[in-house]
Parts: structure tokens; sequence; C-alpha cells
């Protein structure tokens, strides 16, 4: 039997936000046919969500056996005439006000969409309303007065079981596909309301130009990366020429970065960047744990070694046994054709 937890779901401004369906589905499946509410912030000079549509997802993956009624849902659409900046730290302020004009006292489970973004709200909105954050979730359940949650490590290869029975609990969650208990979502009750809280001021900041004028791994959906096996830098020209014909960023392993061939800001791995692109392509990585752990399991590995054993071909979608001496320039040169 589930604890009577208030549920709610904060949305930061929609330009800021990913898709939000898998978790308001999953966040009604969680409230098992009570109530729960959504915080959907916004500018005041942009429209609101279209919540119709939001509210209506389609179900992922639906079991008879998950079957629950509809959740009904107050859809709360708030926005703030100061609102110019979309960070955490104002975000935080604006919630703690929502949280209030909507009446969600403690015990409570807040929920926000996955990404640094969300995690950064979670992580200043614990504090403020004397809670605990579990972090990025993958899952999460209510078992009595428990917040159980599972949270991915080193790439999603581990994953971290935990427990709260802190009375304010917030989690990012992004719902795998294999979520049984897609929770259907009555019509919503909408409600408006205009926030007043004084906003942080903007921080006065130095724009620095980088010396590394290449695309950032951060947020990048095309990640071209090298290892070991690519012996110097002359290797790794050719794989940044690679990188900019494809508008990809370039990253590369840890040896790589201590033998001087990457700059430190673009190491990946357990002691490096996490990066979660759709395509990672590599060349030279030989695949270890350690390199891994900074890469999404949802990305989709294209492998280039030498070596038929290399242990990144049990994780690769696509394998090429083959010297980089050799492919990488009739790759530059198909590539050169296809752009013109």
């Amino acid at each position: 039997m589930t604890t009577a937890r208030r549920i709610a779901v904060l949305l930061p401004p929609a330009e800021a936000g990913d898709n939000f369906d898998k978790l308001l589905s999953a966040a009604a499946a969680l409230a098992q046919g009570r109530s729960f509410d959504v915080l959907a912030l916004r500018r005041s000079d942009a429209a609101a969500l279209p919540v119709q549509e939001m509210a209506a997802p389609t179900p992922v993956a639906p079991t008879p056996a998950a079957a629950t009624p509809a959740a009904p849902c107050r859809w709360w659409d708030l926005s703030h005439p100061g609102l110019v900046r979309v960070d955490a730290e104002q975000l935080a302020a604006l919630f703690v006000q929502a949280l209030e004009v909507a009446a969600i006292a403690s015990p409570a489970l807040l929920l926000l969409p996955p990404g640094p973004l969300g995690e950064e709200c979670a992580a200043r909105l614990a504090p403020l309303l004397q809670g605990v954050s579990l972090g990025r979730c993958s899952a999460l359940a209510l078992h009595g007065d428990e917040v159980c949650g599972t949270r991915p490590a080193y790439g999603a290869r581990v994953a971290m079981q935990l427990a709260s029975t802190a009375a304010c609990c917030l989690a990012t969650w992004r719902p795998g596909t294999s979520v049984a208990a897609a929770g259907p979502l009555a019509a919503p009750e909408l409600r408006q309301a205009t926030l007043s809280v004084a906003l942080p001021a903007a921080r006065e900041t130095t724009l620095v130009e980088a010396a590394d004028r290449m695309p950032a791994l951060e947020g990048a959906r095309l990640v071209v990366s090298g290892g070991r096996g690519m012996q110097g830098e002359a290797g790794f020209a050719q794989l940044a020429r690679i990188a900019a014909q494809l508008g990809a960023a370039l990253g590369g392993s840890l040896p790589t970065v201590d033998a001087g061939w990457v700059p430190v800001a673009r190491q990946i791995g357990q002691s490096g960047k996490f990066v979660s692109p759709r395509i990672y392509f590599t060349v030279g990585v030989s695949g270890t744990p350690q390199h891994l752990a900074g890469v999404s399991v949802d990305s989709r590995i294209i492998a280039v070694n030498k070596d038929p054993g290399a242990a990144i071909f049990a994780q690769a979608e696509v394998g090429v046994v083959a010297e980089w001496q050799e492919l990488l320039p009739l790759l530059i040169q198909e590539l050169d054709a296809a752009i013109g």
C-alpha cells in the first residue's frame, strides 16, 4: 500500500526541456489513480503548453495487469513577468513559490525532467525544501513511507538502488521504454497563476573566447572519438577533419589526453565527461569499462579497431576491423565528395 504522498511534476519552460510525455504517463502510473499536479513554468510572453496534447500521451508498453484508473491531473499554467533567463537559480525560486500556490506540502514526491537543468534544479530545491534529491533515476516506486529509486551509474552499466523516507523527495526521471504501468491521464483541470517571487539578479560574467572552437561534447548528437590506437596527433588531425565534416564533437580516451593528443576538456570516460550522442563513432578505442562509463547505453556505437578481439566490438552496433591509416583517408574522400 502506497503512502499518501503528493506527487507533482515540475516542468521548466518548454524551450528548456525535452519531451515530457513519458514522464507524465509514468507519474500517472505512480499515482495509482490518485490525483497529481503538474507545475508548468513559462515566460509571460510565451504560449502555454498545449495541455490536452501533453496530458494525453501514447501509453508506453502497457500490460493488462497494470491497468489503473485514469489519474486526475491538476495542470498549473504558471508565469512570471520577470522570467528572462532560464537557469536553475531562477527556476528553483519559482518552483518554491509554485509549490506554495498549489498548496503542495509534505509528504511529497517532486519529479523533474532528466538532464543537467532538471538535475541542478532538484539539487537546489532539496535544501530549500528540507528534502532529499535521489538524482537521475530510471525507475521509481512508492512502498509505504519509502520512495525507492533506481539510479544508473558508470554509463548505466551499474544500477544503484536508493530508498528514502524523507518528507520531501525529489528526482529527475527518464522512464525506460519497458515501463509496464503507463498510466492513463484524465482530462486535466487547468489552473493559472502569475508568480511574484523576487528573482535572483543576473550574475556579472565575462565571456572568454575558448581556443578550442570545435563543437562541445555536452549535448552533441554525434561524437567522433579516438583512442590509444590512433598513435599520435596525426591520426587525431584526421579525426578532427571527419568531425568537422559531420558537424560532430571530437573526444578522446584518457590515454590520448595523457599523451597530449586531445585537450583534457575532451576526455570521455569515468574520469572525464559523460556523453549521450545518438551515434558514437570510435577509432582505436579498446572499449575498457572506464571509458564506456562515459558513454550512454542509449548511444549507438560504431567502432573501428584493428584488433578483432577488442572489447569495444561487444558494445558496438557496427564494427569494422581495419587499420585507421587505410580507412580514415577513404572516409574523408567520401565525405568530401558527399559535401560537394
